[in-house]
């Protein structure tokens, strides 16, 4: 009876030691299980990679694969590189030390020293922070891709761009056609030269009186007042004593007061009084043109005086021989009396 109680308690501890063995051997890995996984997370952190690319970054993406692809196989023998890492990782070595000799081997990566942990450090720190920003999937991929360290011409379609821009020749100036002749500056016709032939065929004319338009140069002219024409320059019949004879000037209806200004810039030649035209005065505005008023109520300048074109020099009136208020203008070019319907506008309303 002893003995097979002892027997039964051999059985059980035997059988409980074997029962926590198959369990450690259970949740244990193997070393060769443990590489195919690390493996494994190395494969899933690269597609996450170039998936996160992709995304961003598509065209740039492809064009880096080819880039990288042509300069990497330039020099570097991938097959021994690949061996030689197939042969560690079989081993039970440190994964990690096999890809870093691997890199190494590869890409020319120096890994940092032990005496750089203070870099590390900042490195890290700076990579937390970056994290815990919040960046977008571009961000991600730009960041963890190195984007701004490959080269520009990577990027931006294939063609290297260099440093220096290229001087693009300047094209010859083509021989331009021969413009057409320029035109000659618009030269104002002389004083007292005719610019419109009247065809006068009415009584014969007094001396020193004519019907055409001559010109006054350049003189710059303004309307001494603005009203309505009522009586024209030329034979008509007296509006007080009937008498037809000619009317040496034009008359204005205007105001009584309304200044009047100079037809021109000129001097005051004289100023004066009589029956005939009342109060009354002359400028004198140079190259032999002249302006005459008369039946003014006032005269507002004296002789000698130099006046500018339109300031006031009188006043309307009704003096003399006259009918009502109104201005009688009469200009003169070379001591000849001309229309003065041809230099100043009137009312027509």
């Amino acid at each position: 009876m002893e003995h097979t109680s002892a027997s039964y308690r051999v059985y059980r501890t035997s059988g409980r030691s074997a029962a926590r063995r198959n369990r450690g051997n259970q949740s244990g890995l193997s070393p060769k299980e443990r590489v195919r996984l690390v493996q494994l997370c190395v494969c899933l952190v690269l597609f996450l990679a170039v998936f996160v690319g992709k995304g961003a970054f598509p065209q740039q993406l492809a064009q880096i694969q080819n880039k990288l692809v042509s300069a990497l196989t330039a020099d570097t023998d991938f097959r021994a590189a690949f061996s030689k890492l197939g042969e560690s990782l079989g081993t039970q070595d440190s994964v990690l030390g096999e890809l870093e000799d691997f890199c190494v081997e590869v890409f020319g990566i120096q890994p940092s020293g032990t005496g750089d942990d203070l870099e590390g450090q900042s490195q890290t720190q700076q990579e937390q922070a970056f994290l815990n920003a919040g960046a977008s999937s571009a961000d991600l991929a730009a960041h963890y891709l190195r984007l701004e360290d490959m080269p520009q011409d990577w990027l931006s379609g294939g063609e290297v761009v260099s440093e220096t821009p290229e001087t693009t020749p300047e094209p010859q100036a083509q021989a331009q056609p021969e413009t057409a002749a320029a035109q000659p500056e618009e030269t104002v016709p002389a004083v007292g030269t005719v610019l419109l032939s009247a065809n006068y065929e009415g009584p014969a004319l007094p001396n020193n009186y004519t019907m055409d338009k001559l010109s006054l140069g350049a003189l710059e002219t303004v309307n001494p007042i603005l009203g309505h024409l009522n009586s024209v320059y030329g034979y008509r019949d007296h509006p007080v004593d009937g008498e037809y004879k000619f009317h040496n000037g034009v008359d204005i209806g205007g105001q009584m007061g309304d200044p009047i200004g100079a037809f021109a810039a000129g001097t005051v030649e004289y100023i004066g009084e009589n029956d005939d035209h009342g109060l009354y005065l002359q400028i004198d505005h140079g190259n032999g043109v002249k302006s005459f008023y008369a039946h003014c109520s006032k005269l507002c300048v004296s002789q000698g005086q130099t006046v500018a074109a339109g300031e006031t020099v009188a006043l309307v009136g009704s003096t003399g021989v006259s009918t009502g208020p109104h201005l009688h203008l009469e200009i003169k070019c070379n001591e000849v009396h001309v229309d003065p319907a041809y230099y100043v506008t009137f009312l027509t309303d």
